[in-house]
């Protein structure tokens, strides 16, 4: 059976774990809930691909070839007051690596994610739009599934 998205929630924490795997996430103390979360748009590692023309044959081949981490939108309603949204503005000006962590609908999985916050926009202020902000994630590592890290 399909599930939505609604209650998934998203942290942040301005250092990268110490190793990225799982033990590495699970060490980690200092996630921050960013509140109000409009929309986590798709992070992921998309190939690029090579191809290899062969004359004998006429048939190019294509073969798999590096990935590089897509920007993902991440958007937000702006929360006075919300060290998470002050994070990611932070993050958005240091010229570091960040670790998200987006925990499932029903809080039993996390995805954890090592990257740059970049790009950081304020919402045009018109009569369609809310106070909020858009950022990109770029991954720098291969996502890594588990428990999510318990914030205090």
């Amino acid at each position: 059976m399909a599930t939505t998205s609604i209650k998934k929630k998203l942290f942040i924490s301005d250092t990268p774990p110490a190793t990225k795997d799982s033990a590495g996430y699970q060490a980690m103390a200092d996630m921050i809930q960013v509140k109000g979360i409009v929309s986590i748009g798709s992070i992921g590692f998309p190939h690029g691909t090579i191809e290899v023309p062969e004359l004998e044959t006429g048939i190019t081949k294509t073969f798999k070839g590096a990935r590089t981490g897509s920007a993902a939108q991440i958007a937000y309603a702006t929360r006075e007051g919300d060290l998470g949204q002050a994070a990611v503005e932070e993050a958005n000006e240091a010229e570091a690596e960040v670790t998200l962590m987006i925990v499932s609908p029903d809080g039993t999985s996390a995805d954890f994610w090592t990257g740059i916050v970049h790009s950081l926009v304020e919402n045009d202020a018109d009569t369609s739009s809310y106070e909020g902000a858009t950022f990109s994630f770029v991954p720098n590592y291969a996502v890594v599934k588990g428990a999510p890290v318990v914030v205090a």
